[in-house]
Formats: structure tokens, C-alpha cells, sequence
């Protein structure tokens, strides 16, 4: 129940951002904006963890993400929030098994825009939030001290630092830096396509 209320108080602030940045433009006699909005990201990355840990390799994995975003008038901003999950292994030096890392976000995000006018546009962002990690760990607990797995969940605030550039107002490439606890923190590499937006 608290990560559905935690994920609407994140959507009702955002919404509140932006219809506050949009009265705030029209009080103050904005030209419209090049770009519509609202947009929807819809995107994937492959991910791989920033720390290998006691672990004897990390195993490249996978990132899915849905973003609404919310334009500023005639400033290069905008602010949305993003949802999303990844999952990666990584192996045991004992015996070599796999160990699942997965880990579920909410986010508020702003980013910068540079050039919005362009066919590419660069941008600098970051979210801030939290998040639900679900790991896997190995414990020796039978009679025969034979390893079993458990799974461990947690909460865990959450920030990502991003750059990246919008093309043709439709396609979107990311590098970003997730971190969600020591265990869970990983680099990202994303390509998302958004639906809305545009130059008007």
C-alpha cells in the first residue's frame, strides 16, 4: 500500500509542477512554446552494475522505462516522472551460480534542454526518488552446510544523473548512473521513443 501512495504523491507533484510552470508563463505573457506539452517516453537499456562486490563476475542486464514528461514555456526544462524496472546477475566465485539483482523505481526527473529547436537536441537531467530492490543471496544454513537461496527485499532511495540526445523529436539515447543501494547500482545505456512532443 505505501509504494502506490508513494508513486501517486510523486505523479501529483509532478502534475502540480507543471501546470504551476504553465500559469506562471501565462502571467507573464510567454510566446508559445516550440514544443508541445506533454510527452510519453517509452524506452529499454542495457544496464550493468557499477560495483562487482564479493562477486566473481557481473553479467550485462536489462532496464524497461515509461516517462511522462511535462515542457516548460519557453524555457529549455522539463519535469516528469519516470517508472521503471531492471534486472542483472552476477556470479559466485564459489560455485559459480547466478544471483538475481532486480529493482523496481519511481522518479521525478528534470532535465535541460539544449538546442530543443533542432533535429538534435542534447540534454542534462536527473531523478530523484526511491525504489524496491528484490535480491538474491546465498546462505548456508542445513545440516550439511549446503548453500541456499534466498531472496532479500528493501526499499531504497534512488538518484540518476543522465545525459543525452532527443532526435528528430522522436527518438531519445541516454547515459545515466542509477543508484539504489551498493547492491543494486548500475550504469545504464537507453534508447526510447516518445509519443507527444514535437515542435508544435
Amino acid at each position: 500500500m505505501k509504494r502506490y501512495f508513494f508513486v501517486l504523491s510523486l505523479l501529483v507533484f509532478t502534475l502540480f509542477s507543471c501546470s504551476s510552470a504553465l500559469a506562471g508563463c501565462k502571467a507573464a505573457g510567454c510566446k508559445a512554446a516550440p514544443v508541445r506539452l506533454l510527452e510519453l517516453e517509452i524506452g529499454a537499456a542495457m544496464v550493468t552494475p557499477s560495483a562487482k562486490l564479493d562477486f566473481d563476475k557481473n553479467k550485462v542486464g536489462y532496464n524497461v522505462e515509461a516517462e511522462l514528461r511535462c515542457n516548460f514555456k519557453s524555457r529549455p526544462f522539463d519535469i516528469g516522472l519516470r517508472i521503471d524496472g531492471d534486472t542483472f546477475n552476477r556470479q559466485l566465485k564459489v560455485n559459480k551460480d547466478l544471483l538475481k539483482f532486480r529493482s523496481l523505481s519511481a522518479m521525478v526527473v528534470f532535465d535541460v534542454n539544449i538546442n530543443r529547436k533542432g533535429v538534435f537536441s542534447p540534454f542534462i537531467g536527473v531523478g530523484v526518488g526511491g525504489g524496491l530492490t528484490s535480491n538474491e543471496a546465498m546462505r548456508f544454513k542445513d545440516v550439511v552446510n549446503q548453500p541456499i537461496k534466498e531472496t532479500v527485499n528493501s526499499a531504497a532511495f534512488t538518484i540518476m544523473p543522465r545525459v543525452g540526445v532527443e532526435i528528430f523529436h522522436r527518438a531519445r539515447v541516454s547515459l545515466y548512473y542509477k543508484y539504489i543501494k551498493n547492491t543494486n547500482s548500475h550504469f545504464g545505456l537507453s534508447v526510447g521513443y516518445v509519443i507527444g512532443g514535437g515542435r508544435k
